[in-house]
């Protein structure tokens, strides 16, 4: 029973994010060109892992050393998305 309720308070809060999550996607300017992000996309990926703890908010600025930390480490651990510079940075 309590496996039970936790399992539908996380499939809660994951629902009650994805509604609030912005529908259009996120540019996030770079030099080597600008990097297009959507949440929609990243659905099945725990709002945690980018955001941090608590309640989701923005990111940010996120300078290429987090942002490859963060993006390009889980593409490839997760072996899906893209890795290579060019996949990611359109100009």
């Amino acid at each position: 029973m309590k496996r039970l309720v936790l399992v539908l308070a996380v499939l809660f809060a994951t629902s009650a994010f994805a509604a609030t999550a912005p529908k259009d996607a996120k540019v996030l300017e770079a030099k080597q060109g600008n990097v297009t992000f959507k949440h929609d996309t990243h659905a099945k990926v725990a709002c945690e892992k980018c955001h941090g703890p608590g309640e989701a908010k923005a990111i940010g600025k996120m300078g290429k050393e987090k942002a490859h930390a963060l993006c390009q480490a889980c593409h490839k651990a997760e072996a899906k998305g893209p890795t290579k510079c060019a996949e990611c940075h359109k100009k």
